[in-house]
């Protein structure tokens, strides 16, 4: 996946949100933010959505904890502080007695009577801290549990309550010289360690990078997604699962190149169900492995839809699943013998993982149309919201967001969505905005954010068309692949015929259409505009340019484009010919670039390089670029920088697109 990844808690790899929380309760669950008309969509306003995240039910289903961020300086990253709340309809949610300012990652004891989690209360190194559960009465202070060295990057509770398997990353200590040798990286180490802190064991792995580890039924012994370096290519790519007992030995590997879908036993300890690649590389499966005879089974085989998480049920013949059909999230049951998917619980928003009591109760990060992230329970198919965290939402003025299908030339049924704005539906400027990915989808909920455009515009006069194409995620795997070797061909196609549907049934105005994307998004962008002449303006956020380049200098290189292109030195002439850089000649419309200036995923080089190209060639280009900023910005940059680019993108459109 090329522009994001899910929040899965491996800090060891991602840069996720980071945030500070100073706010006090309010009435509701609405904390302090800053002073604004209640009915304002502005960028600021739209920075300053509460993200929750991390949410982990208790194992009884009475109580949530989870993160949420606060922008405290706009010059600075949020941080994250824990809070939690009952899942009654009672109650206010609270700060987590004990956290302070930058914890993240708590965890349920076994048996609810103890939480956990990840700080820096006494200094720089991440530290695991342990307190009583919330619900217990006690409102001790949180003490800190001795760890070994190294920041803590994830840790799981063993089965009996009495152990964790902690995971550590070695601190940075730069060389004087300031030499720095990629061979010499250093992945993280796993650790035993009692819950009294007295006893700490290293725990021998052969792989020198882990990313992911849980624990089997009985505590004897811990399956491991681990990889030969402790890069980003290994992490979504290259990975492997095993099993290892407590003495490091290897008692199982299970086969295929792991996903980052967080692998477990089934409560008897007979099955393990973990994510691979599929053959093309491009695709996930799931599969249900059995430990006894070591065979591998095939789970939504039969299912048009995509899976990202999974938990057993009690029962340990049935999973609950997290996965996304066409646009729509969903809760899914499972049986584990047959494979067999059947979606019980739509969602909204972008979940990628959830938590589970035992008694079936779920609690997840999702969103609407109309009500950005909050945290929701559901029982027995029953979905409840239990915060409301941007109340002011309530009053802004939204126009329609609804689900929008159409039929590409070849007869493929597409679907995407369309946002509108206030009091209009007809001869309406458009922006077409692409996801990322491209093996991603937009899902049908909250729709503004520093890169989800949709509701600024709407609020100034602009529809915003949001198209799934070939290759994204929700269609099954021949949908994802269709774009291999062809990045810019079907895809696109399918675009284009979305926006003809538009003009053809009188939404959009035909003279007055922009295209748009961060990611995978910029690169379609930037492609189109040499490609087309349907639209006015074009907005490459961070898109590719040059694929044969963006292959060799990318963070993840060998895992990434290298299945939809082949070899990126033998086969250049196949990633040239779909490369956007290399239309710069009949780019005529204006273009507006951004980029992350420290964007590892697609280096900056590459809106660089089409920045000089348009440039000497007399074409009106504008480049912006973020002192610090990496590829995906959300968490990982101030609120400064998020407003900024959401003001650059409207003024950028008011100036191009609008009459």
């Amino acid at each position: 996946m090329l522009h994001r990844s899910p929040r899965i808690r491996q800090r060891l790899i991602l840069a996720g949100r980071v945030f500070a929380l100073a706010g006090v309760l309010i009435g509701g669950d609405a904390i302090g933010r800053p002073a604004m008309p209640p009915d304002s969509i502005t960028p600021d306003a739209i920075t300053h959505l509460r993200h929750p995240a991390d949410v982990i039910l208790s194992p009884d289903g009475t109580q949530v904890v989870f993160e949420l961020d606060d922008a405290a300086r706009p010059d600075k990253p949020p941080k994250t502080r824990l809070w939690t709340r009952a899942t009654s309809s009672s109650g206010h949610m609270v700060a987590l007695p004990g956290s302070l300012s930058g914890d993240h990652a708590p965890e349920w004891s076994p048996d609810g009577r103890m939480l956990a989690w990840i700080g820096k209360h006494d200094g720089p190194v991440a530290r695991l801290w342990l307190a009583s559960s919330p619900g217990a009465g006690s409102h001790a202070e949180a003490r800190l549990l001795a760890t070994p060295p190294g920041d803590i990057v994830l840790f799981r509770w063993a089965p009996d309550g009495k152990t964790l398997l902690v995971l550590t990353q070695p601190q940075d200590h730069p060389a004087a010289s300031g030499a720095h040798a990629t061979s010499a990286q250093k992945g993280a180490r796993l650790f035993l360690v009692s819950l009294d802190g007295r006893h700490t064991r290293a725990l021998t792995v052969a792989d020198p990078a882990v990313f992911d580890a849980a624990w089997a039924p009985d505590g004897r012994s811990v399956i491991l997604r681990s990889g030969d370096d402790p890069g980003l290519d290994a992490f979504w790519y290259r990975s492997h699962i095993t099993v290892i007992d407590l003495g490091g030995h290897e008692l199982a590997r299970l086969p295929g190149n792991a996903t980052a879908v967080h692998p477990s036993f089934s409560p008897d300890g007979r099955h393990i169900v973990y994510g691979v690649f599929a053959a093309d590389g491009i695709s996930g499966e799931i599969r249900r492995y059995d430990y006894g005879d070591h065979t591998v089974h095939p789970i939504g085989a039969d299912w048009s839809g995509s899976l990202r998480a999974l938990h057993w049920n009690a029962d340990g013949k049935t999973l609950t699943a997290l996965g996304i059909a066409d646009v729509t999230p969903t809760l899914a049951h499972v049986d584990a013998a047959s494979g067999h998917v059947t979606p019980t619980t739509p969602l909204g928003g972008e979940p990628y993982e959830f938590s589970m009591a035992k008694d079936g109760t779920v609690a997840v990060i999702a969103s609407r149309p109309d009500d950005p992230d909050n945290v929701w329970v559901i029982r027995h198919g029953q979905a409840a919201r239990v915060t409301d965290l941007d109340p002011q939402v309530h009053a802004w003025r939204l126009g329609t967001q609804r689900i929008v299908h159409w039929q590409s030339k070849d007869g493929t049924s597409l679907s995407g969505l369309l946002v509108l704005p206030p009091g209009t539906t007809r001869s309406i400027p458009l922006l077409v905005q692409v996801h990322g990915g491209p093996y991603d989808a937009w899902s049908n909920g909250w729709l503004g954010s520093w890169h989800d455009w949709a509701r600024l515009l709407a609020a100034n006069g602009i529809a915003t068309f949001m198209p799934n194409p070939r290759g994204s995620d929700g269609r099954g795997p021949a949908f994802a692949r269709a774009t291999r070797h062809d990045w810019g061909g079907i895809d696109a196609q399918d675009i284009l015929d979305g926006v003809d549907a538009l003009e053809r049934d009188g939404t959009a105005d035909a003279g007055h259409v922009a295209i748009g994307g961060w990611s995978y998004g910029g690169f379609m962008a930037a492609w189109l505009a040499g490609h087309s002449d349907r639209f006015r303006t074009a907005i490459d956020g961070a898109g590719p340019t040059q694929l044969s380049a963006m292959a060799l200098s990318t963070d993840v290189a060998t895992g990434f484009l290298p299945p939809y292109f082949g070899d990126p030195v033998r086969d250049h002439a196949l990633y040239d010919a779909h490369s956007p850089l290399f239309a710069a000649d009949t780019i005529h419309i204006p273009m507006l670039l951004m980029h992350g200036a420290a964007d590892a995923r697609v280096p900056p080089d590459q809106s660089l390089m089409l920045f000089n190209a348009l440039r000497a060639r007399g074409r009106r280009v504008e480049r912006v670029t973020y002192v610090g900023a990496p590829h995906w910005f959300g968490g990982s940059v101030s609120p400064a920088t998020e407003t900024d680019v959401q003001e650059r993108v409207l003024d950028w459109l008011r100036g191009t697109l609008l009459p």
